[in-house]
């Protein structure tokens, strides 16, 4: 694992918001689509696509602490990255540092 920049602090969402991110690993050049989300001062980043319908999580809304997809709104938890309504299914969740630099994930 090695820790890759995703955001720079001022291009952060707001709190309450999410935004659909897009990375190049820097070493394996493996392409991530995550979503980014702020809630309650903390950052939250969970893989964008919804496993559901294929919707992005990262430019729908954000309820709590689930983000629903654009498409159908089925919600997916952006702490713990489970369905809301199928807590079986899963989804990829990144721990988030805050460094003074901008935001960075373990992956």
């Amino acid at each position: 694992m090695s820790q890759v920049k995703i955001s720079e602090l001022a291009d952060a969402p707001e709190e309450g918001k999410g935004k659909q991110l897009h990375v190049d690993h820097p070493y394996t050049e493996i392409k991530y689509v995550l979503g980014l989300f702020k809630v309650e001062g903390k950052y939250y980043c969970i893989a964008d696509q919804c496993k559901s319908c294929e919707g992005s999580l990262g430019l729908g809304p954000l309820r709590g602490m689930f983000a629903f997809c654009n498409k159908e709104e089925c919600g997916w938890n952006i702490k713990k990255g489970y369905c809301k309504w199928n807590k079986s299914d899963s989804t990829p969740i990144y721990k988030v540092a805050t460094l003074d630099d901008g935001l960075y994930i373990e992956i």
